[in-house]
């Protein structure tokens, strides 16, 4: 997976493009939306990394790479849109809670409530 973001994150930072949020009507309908909110972004616990500082997971061994999908702290880091105009939050290592199979969509169930 290629940084086209031409965000690079130092120390033990790590770039995330998050997944995007679905919302399912009380039908199960997928609704199109125009823009999700900052705070339902910054609510967004599940991405890829893109990029990772060269101090990332110094404290136990490397069990995340670039390229897989994880789980991260609600609210954690700060959210930045990179020169390709694609969105990404800039968090810290020990913010991501756990790596997700390819297979696996998990999202807040708070975030898709039917509306």
């Amino acid at each position: 997976m290629s940084n086209r973001s031409g965000i690079n994150p130092a120390g033990w930072r790590v770039l995330i493009r998050p997944m995007e949020i679905t919302k399912v009507s009380k039908g199960g309908i997928i609704l199109q939306t125009e823009e999700t909110s900052e705070r339902e972004q910054m609510a967004n616990t599940t991405g890829i990394v893109v990029a990772m500082g060269d101090e990332c997971f110094q404290d136990s061994s490397r069990w995340c790479e670039v390229g897989d999908k994880v789980i991260f702290a609600k609210y954690a880091g700060l959210l930045y849109t990179g020169k390709d105009g694609v969105s990404y939050r800039l968090i810290n290592d020990d913010d991501i809670t756990a790596k997700l199979d390819a297979d696996v969509d998990l999202v807040d169930p708070h975030l898709t409530k039917g509306l």
